[in-house]
């Protein structure tokens, strides 16, 4: 009996599909029956998780489902950290972190895996990047076992594990285009979200009761009149949301200029919009004005394609000065934030920062103090006049003087040569001849220079920071769409 070349080409789906009900259906019970052994975190969180292996057994395109629920949850802050440990330090990593992106990303590795395994194919990884990010792990365990604290390094190694998972996988399975609008979709619906609930925390003055989603339920008030609401939305941090909103409102900015259907533009429109009252609600200067100045670039851009430069030139001229009256000149909250209600003394205490960190790094120059020790030994290194970390124990604000003081000079080097082959991999893709590839490819990397600049006044942890690794991964896969 003769096969049919269709028949041929469906059976393998028709294998998949049933290899992922069977192997879906096994994890529902087995997370059941340990969800309700556990206490009421744990129980939510199994719950949930079940049913969303529930809602992937309906027939349809079950890669798009949870590449659309890994865009969408990159920014809840929902997490469990296990061997939690209790510890005077803040600003670090305290257990075995499982965060909720965890979930669609496992189904999405296994959906890839179940794949490779029936259609006898070999995993087409993208290896941009790889060799850097590799040794940069190497680096980082070279200096957990050269450092203090084994443990909080384990802890941070575990986290950067999970990041390269995330980095991995958006590089090398987001493959069609069909999949590139899926995530660009679930991305911008999460932005919008994070700006309705970051203006509706500021409006309030509460969490909105999202403590367990990751809002702090304490919110940041800025000291001094005015008395400023800073919020965090489910990240948590309002300078942790502000980044959020640095590396992905250029992309939508720019993907305005693409061509879209009137009701697509609307809604890109709206979630652009929400996403900047969100980023004026966190009242973080340095997002403020390094997003404002990436947009308005991307803005120039578009212009001088339309227009001719002198025009975008003359435009620009007109619109810059308009933006910062409005911005900096009309009294508002965020005019005071600017100019009148800032501590100025936390500000200047940044500098002495930049000492203790090159204290740590003259001493330890080639693996730094080791990874997630930054705080525990700081005291050590700080000879500044008024013993800063006694008063303010935080990290450098300062994203590479933070790595290299964690892991070395070494280390710093490796990262930088991850972030030139993110980079590099860029560069077809703003030519594509695609307009949707080479319009998210400008914004991606609008929004990743946006990032590192405000990353020269703020730090946060290069090891769990999901929304970089994520943003990574998707300039990557922009460039081998556009090969």
């Amino acid at each position: 009996m003769e096969i049919s070349w269709r028949e041929e080409r469906e059976a393998p789906a028709k294998s998949v599909g049933r290899l992922w009900v069977l192997l879906a259906g096994i994890l529902i019970g087995l997370l059941f029956l340990i969800a309700i052994q556990l206490g009421s975190k744990w129980f939510f969180t199994l719950f949930v998780g079940s049913l969303i292996l529930a809602a992937s057994l309906v027939p349809g395109n079950r890669k798009a489902f949870y590449l659309a629920l890994l865009a969408f949850s990159i920014p809840i802050g929902v997490g469990l950290a296990l061997d939690f440990q209790r510890t005077p330090v803040h600003h670090s990593t305290h257990g075995f972190l499982l965060l909720l992106y965890y979930l669609p990303l496992l189904a999405l590795y296994l959906i890839w895996a179940g794949r490779c395994l029936l259609e006898h194919s070999h995993p087409d990884i993208s290896t941009r990047g790889l060799a850097p990010l590799a040794a940069f792990f190497g680096a980082g365990v070279i200096s957990v076992l050269l450092g203090g604290n084994l443990l909080f390094g384990a802890f941070d190694l575990f986290a950067l594990l999970g990041s390269i998972a995330l980095f991995v996988y958006m590089s090398s399975e987001l493959r069609t285009k069909r999949e590139l609008q899926v995530v660009l979709t679930a991305l911008f619906a999460a932005v919008w979200a994070q700006g309705i609930i970051a203006v509706g925390q500021y409006l309030t003055r509460s969490s909105l009761g999202l403590e367990f989603f990751g809002a702090v339920a304490k919110l940041e008030l800025q000291q001094g009149p005015p008395f400023l609401t800073r919020v965090g939305g489910t990240i948590g941090a309002p300078n942790a949301l502000a980044r959020y909103f640095d590396l992905f409102l250029p992309l939508g900015v720019s993907l305005l200029f693409c061509p879209l259907r009137w009701r697509t533009r609307l809604l890109l429109a709206t979630a652009v919009g929400s996403g900047m009252a969100g980023l004026a609600a966190t009242f973080s200067r340095g997002g403020i004005v390094t997003t404002g100045a990436g947009c308005l670039l991307i803005l120039f851009v578009r212009l001088q394609r339309r227009i001719g430069l002198l025009r975008a030139l003359c435009a620009s001229a007109l619109i810059v000065p308009l933006l910062l009256v409005l911005v900096f000149w009309i009294p508002t909250p965020l005019q005071a934030r600017f100019f009148r209600g800032e501590d100025y003394q936390a500000a200047y205490g940044r500098v002495p920062l930049f000492q203790v960190a090159l204290n740590m790094i003259r001493d330890r120059p080639f693996f730094g103090v080791g990874l997630n020790n930054y705080n525990d030994v700081a005291p050590r290194y700080d000879n500044t006049p008024q013993r800063i970390t006694s008063i303010w124990n935080v990290p450098v604000h300062n994203l590479f003087f933070y790595i290299a003081a964690q892991t070395g000079l070494i280390g710093l080097l490796l990262y930088l040569l991850f972030l030139l082959a993110i980079l590099r991999s860029l560069w077809p893709a703003l030519r594509a001849s695609d307009p949707l590839v080479a319009s998210a490819s400008l914004g991606v990397a609008v929004g990743m220079a946006v990032f590192f600049t405000h990353g020269q006044i703020e730090f946060d942890s290069v090891t769990r920071h999901s929304m970089f690794w994520f943003a990574g991964g998707l300039a990557v896969s922009l460039g081998r769409l556009a090969t």
